[in-house]
């Protein structure tokens, strides 16, 4: 079973709830984040403030975690990463220097639209390289217009299911 830990403000929180009903059945656990134990994923929705940083830091130098994906578009985020790394860092967000960005958002009733872009390539968990790709994301879920969990999503979709699933397009997320 993948582990995915969560870690953020109370935004976060909601990104968790997100990315377990997006996750349920697949065998993957979304946890907040537990400076004790190993995961697969962290993804780091923000950070706001010092003591967390620091707790972060040690987290991720003690128990590096294979990939990061944190939320570009957050400055403080950036703190966390002032020293060299051994894990994939992968960034998501709405700037244009993020890993993954989005592009063309259009809402509707009932969910929305967007282009998922890769901007620079990684490797996902299986190993597959993931080169620069816009896909075409539908996300039907009411009430959820949260363009940063639908890019965490679709990031992590990438990471653990590979470019097999991007054949299907567009990728719909929810009912």
């Amino acid at each position: 079973m993948k582990k995915i830990f969560v870690f953020g403000s109370k935004k976060a929180i909601a990104l968790k709830k997100f990315l377990e009903d997006f996750f349920k059945g697949r065998g993957i656990s979304v946890e907040e984040v537990n400076y004790n134990l190993p995961c697969d994923v962290l993804v780091i929705y923000d950070v706001f403030d010092e003591k967390h940083v620091n707790l972060l830091k040690n987290y991720i130098n003690t128990l590096p975690p294979n990939v990061i994906i944190a939320n570009g578009d957050v400055k403080d985020v950036n703190l966390l990463f002032d020293m060299g790394f051994s894990f994939t860092l992968i960034t998501a967000g709405l700037n244009p220097k993020c890993t993954a960005t989005a592009s063309s958002i259009s809402y509707e009733e009932g969910g929305y639209r967007f282009n998922y872009c890769v901007q620079r390539a990684f490797n996902n968990l299986k190993g597959q390289l993931i080169e620069p790709m816009e896909i075409p994301v539908e996300i039907k879920t009411p009430e959820q217009y949260n363009i940063y969990n639908s890019l965490f999503a679709v990031t992590l979709l990438t990471l653990l299911e590979g470019r097999e699933k991007f054949f299907e397009s567009p990728v719909i997320i929810g009912v």
